[in-house]
């Protein structure tokens, strides 16, 4: 018994992403830092500045996503620095310094949190 040869229209091709040849840093990268979707509008002329802060503005809309992933992050690290600093105060030592780092992971969070808050105001009450 034959099977007739797949026509074109029958197959589903899978359709390979962008990230799936890139290393996992990278994609970590990209999932957390939104500031590789921007490009610099203070360098070149007024065209190319123009063009920039358009592209940024049209970038705009991915930062909510990205101030939710960091927001999370903030407050795992706030809880986990909760967490850590009550334990520790029974018995000092690697607790203390693991509470402390969780400390200082919640503050650079908080900097980044209120930097992308800052960078989508500012997008979107400054047009053109």
């Amino acid at each position: 018994m034959t099977h007739p040869a797949a026509s074109p229209a029958r197959t589903s091709a899978v359709r390979r992403s962008i990230y799936d040849d890139m290393p996992l840093s990278q994609v970590l990268f990209r999932y957390l830092w939104p500031f590789w979707l921007f490009k610099n509008a203070s360098v070149g002329d007024r065209f190319a500045r123009a063009a920039a802060y358009t592209h940024n503005r049209q970038m705009r809309i991915y930062l909510p996503g990205y101030l939710l992933k960091w927001l999370c992050n903030c407050i795992i690290a706030f809880g986990l620095t909760a967490l850590l600093g009550s334990h520790s105060m029974r018995s000092p030592g690697l607790l203390s310094v693991m509470a402390a780092g969780a400390g200082v992971l919640f503050t650079c969070g908080l900097t980044v949190l209120f930097v992308i808050g800052y960078i989508y105001v500012y997008l979107s009450r400054n047009g053109h």
